[in-house]
């Protein structure tokens, strides 16, 4: 037995707004810490490069 049943056709458009935003939460959230270590990894990669002033030699600091 669905709630959609149970509380009618006002129940089955509420349960599907809320599924909708309950979704969207987790996609947000999901997306974001996909997004969030992907930038720390073109960080590391492309954008933690120096070069030098006087002869241009490129080069990173290893933190680790």
């Amino acid at each position: 037995m669905t709630l959609g049943y149970v509380a009618g056709p006002g129940g089955s458009l509420l349960g599907g707004i809320a599924g909708a935003v309950i979704g969207g939460l987790i996609g947000g959230v999901a997306g974001g810490e996909a997004g969030a270590a992907l930038g720390d990894k073109l960080d590391q990669t492309f954008l933690d490069n120096l070069q030098c002033l006087d002869c241009g030699h490129a080069f990173r600091l290893d933190t680790d």
